[in-house]
Protein backbone atom coordinates (compact mmCIF):
# COMPACT_ATOMS: atom_id res chain seq x y z
CA UNK A 1 0.00 0.00 0.00
CA UNK A 2 1.16 3.55 -0.68
CA UNK A 3 0.88 4.44 3.01
CA UNK A 4 2.91 1.40 4.04
CA UNK A 5 0.03 0.51 6.30
CA UNK A 6 -1.67 -2.66 7.48
CA UNK A 7 -4.29 -4.15 5.18
CA UNK A 8 -7.79 -2.88 5.97
CA UNK A 9 -8.97 -6.49 5.63
CA UNK A 10 -6.85 -7.67 8.56
CA UNK A 11 -8.92 -9.35 11.28
CA UNK A 12 -6.15 -10.35 13.75
CA UNK A 13 -3.60 -8.39 15.79
CA UNK A 14 -4.70 -4.85 15.06
CA UNK A 15 -8.21 -5.60 13.76
CA UNK A 16 -8.46 -2.90 11.10
CA UNK A 17 -11.41 -4.55 9.32
CA UNK A 18 -13.35 -4.83 12.56
CA UNK A 19 -12.68 -1.18 13.40
CA UNK A 20 -13.82 -0.18 9.92
CA UNK A 21 -16.99 -2.26 10.14
CA UNK A 22 -17.82 -0.55 13.44
CA UNK A 23 -16.85 2.97 12.38
CA UNK A 24 -18.19 3.26 8.83
CA UNK A 25 -21.88 2.77 9.68
CA UNK A 26 -21.57 5.31 12.49
CA UNK A 27 -20.15 7.89 10.09
CA UNK A 28 -22.97 7.23 7.64
CA UNK A 29 -25.58 7.52 10.39
CA UNK A 30 -24.00 10.76 11.62
CA UNK A 31 -24.61 12.34 8.19
CA UNK A 32 -21.12 13.79 8.03
CA UNK A 33 -19.40 14.86 4.84
CA UNK A 34 -16.52 12.60 3.88
CA UNK A 35 -14.78 14.33 0.96
CA UNK A 36 -15.10 12.32 -2.26
CA UNK A 37 -17.06 9.57 -0.47
CA UNK A 38 -20.21 10.94 1.17
CA UNK A 39 -22.09 14.21 0.86
CA UNK A 40 -23.56 14.91 4.26
CA UNK A 41 -23.80 17.93 6.51
CA UNK A 42 -21.25 20.40 5.07
CA UNK A 43 -20.66 21.75 8.56
CA UNK A 44 -19.39 18.38 9.76
CA UNK A 45 -16.47 17.18 7.68
CA UNK A 46 -14.48 14.02 8.34
CA UNK A 47 -10.97 13.43 7.01
CA UNK A 48 -8.68 10.55 7.88
CA UNK A 49 -5.25 11.27 9.27
CA UNK A 50 -2.58 8.62 9.23
CA UNK A 51 0.30 9.55 11.55
CA UNK A 52 2.53 6.67 10.49
CA UNK A 53 2.56 7.86 6.90
CA UNK A 54 3.84 11.30 7.89
CA UNK A 55 6.33 9.80 10.35
CA UNK A 56 7.75 7.42 7.72
CA UNK A 57 8.15 10.26 5.24
CA UNK A 58 10.48 11.94 7.74
CA UNK A 59 12.30 9.15 9.62
CA UNK A 60 11.78 6.24 7.26
CA UNK A 61 10.63 2.89 8.60
CA UNK A 62 12.31 3.38 11.97
CA UNK A 63 10.16 2.40 14.90
CA UNK A 64 9.22 5.41 17.03
CA UNK A 65 6.60 3.94 19.35
CA UNK A 66 5.70 0.79 21.23
CA UNK A 67 2.85 0.03 23.63
CA UNK A 68 4.50 -3.05 25.16
CA UNK A 69 6.77 -1.84 27.95
CA UNK A 70 9.32 -4.67 27.46
CA UNK A 71 9.77 -3.71 23.80
CA UNK A 72 10.26 0.02 24.37
CA UNK A 73 13.78 1.17 23.45
CA UNK A 74 16.01 4.22 23.63
CA UNK A 75 16.21 4.08 19.81
CA UNK A 76 12.45 4.63 19.62
CA UNK A 77 12.72 7.63 21.95
CA UNK A 78 15.55 8.99 19.80
CA UNK A 79 13.39 8.50 16.69
CA UNK A 80 10.49 10.40 18.36
CA UNK A 81 12.83 13.25 19.24
CA UNK A 82 14.29 13.35 15.72
CA UNK A 83 10.80 13.31 14.21
CA UNK A 84 9.66 16.21 16.37
CA UNK A 85 12.89 18.08 15.74
CA UNK A 86 12.46 17.74 11.97
CA UNK A 87 8.90 19.04 12.22
CA UNK A 88 9.88 22.02 14.39
CA UNK A 89 12.99 22.80 12.35
CA UNK A 90 11.16 23.39 9.09
CA UNK A 91 10.13 20.02 7.67
CA UNK A 92 6.46 20.80 8.28
CA UNK A 93 6.85 24.30 6.90
CA UNK A 94 8.49 22.98 3.73
CA UNK A 95 5.80 20.31 3.27
CA UNK A 96 2.69 22.07 4.52
CA UNK A 97 3.50 25.81 4.52
CA UNK A 98 3.09 26.29 8.25
CA UNK A 99 5.44 26.12 11.20
CA UNK A 100 5.13 23.78 14.15
CA UNK A 101 5.67 24.79 17.75
CA UNK A 102 5.46 21.82 20.09
CA UNK A 103 7.00 20.72 23.36
CA UNK A 104 9.56 17.96 23.56
CA UNK A 105 7.26 16.49 26.23
CA UNK A 106 5.27 14.97 23.35
CA UNK A 107 8.13 12.51 22.96
CA UNK A 108 8.02 11.26 26.58
CA UNK A 109 5.09 8.92 25.82
CA UNK A 110 6.65 5.61 24.60
CA UNK A 111 3.34 4.55 23.02
CA UNK A 112 3.62 7.56 20.73
CA UNK A 113 0.03 8.69 21.32
CA UNK A 114 0.98 12.31 22.04
CA UNK A 115 3.26 12.60 19.03
CA UNK A 116 0.69 10.81 16.84
CA UNK A 117 -1.90 13.41 17.92
CA UNK A 118 0.42 16.16 16.64
CA UNK A 119 0.97 14.30 13.36
CA UNK A 120 -2.81 13.94 12.92
CA UNK A 121 -3.33 17.63 13.72
CA UNK A 122 -0.76 18.57 11.07
CA UNK A 123 -2.55 16.45 8.47
CA UNK A 124 -5.97 17.83 9.47
CA UNK A 125 -4.68 21.42 9.26
CA UNK A 126 -3.25 20.73 5.81
CA UNK A 127 -6.54 19.19 4.66
CA UNK A 128 -8.47 22.21 5.97
CA UNK A 129 -6.15 24.57 4.10
CA UNK A 130 -6.92 22.54 0.97
CA UNK A 131 -10.70 22.39 1.51
CA UNK A 132 -11.40 24.37 -1.66
CA UNK A 133 -9.38 21.79 -3.55
CA UNK A 134 -11.11 18.64 -2.26
CA UNK A 135 -9.20 18.62 1.04
CA UNK A 136 -6.04 17.64 -0.78
CA UNK A 137 -7.52 14.43 -2.17
CA UNK A 138 -6.43 13.18 -5.55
Amino acid sequence: MAAGSISPQKLYGVPIALMFSEGAPRLIDANVTIPRLQDGDPGHIVVEAYPGMLARSIIGRRSYKQDTKKKQTQDQRTARLQLLSALRDGDAEARYSFAIEASEALCHNPGGDHLDALLCAIQAAWAWRNRENGFGGA
